[in-house]
């Protein structure tokens, strides 16, 4: 089974809407592709994210697993201006559709993955 891996760039996402990040996730995650994005989303962006997801389920799309990594440090006055004035928001964003994400697992500095089709589970290892 072939598992494909987009890597999104935080400027692809910078000038759009919410409403315009979520169609552009849910296009590329409904292709199948697992993404991974340069910067975290906030919890505001998950939650919409998984509502927006949950009024697209069907058989063929059950949803998404999403894991987001924050920057560490997100109380200095320095961190405070920068996203003031639009900065980046520093972290890591991983998305995948559920039929082809089995498990992902979070500690604060990473994130681990386990993908793959239900039937390989049934395909003997050669």
């Amino acid at each position: 089974m072939e598992i494909k891996l987009e890597f999104i760039s935080a400027d692809v996402l910078s000038g759009m809407t919410v409403q315009q990040k979520m169609d552009f996730i849910l296009e590329h995650v409904k292709d199948d592709k697992i993404i991974v994005i340069e910067e975290g989303m906030t919890p505001f962006e998950e939650t919409t994210l998984i509502q927006a997801t949950m009024t697209q389920v069907t058989k063929k799309f059950p949803g998404v697993e999403v894991s987001t990594l924050r920057e560490k440090s997100t109380q200095g006055l320095r961190e405070r201006l920068i996203r003031m004035l639009g900065g980046s928001r520093g972290g890591l964003t991983v998305i995948g559709p559920s039929r082809i994400v089995r498990q992902i697992s979070k500690d604060p500095r990473r994130i681990s993955m386990l993908a793959g089709e239900e039937d390989d589970k049934k395909k003997p290892k050669q």
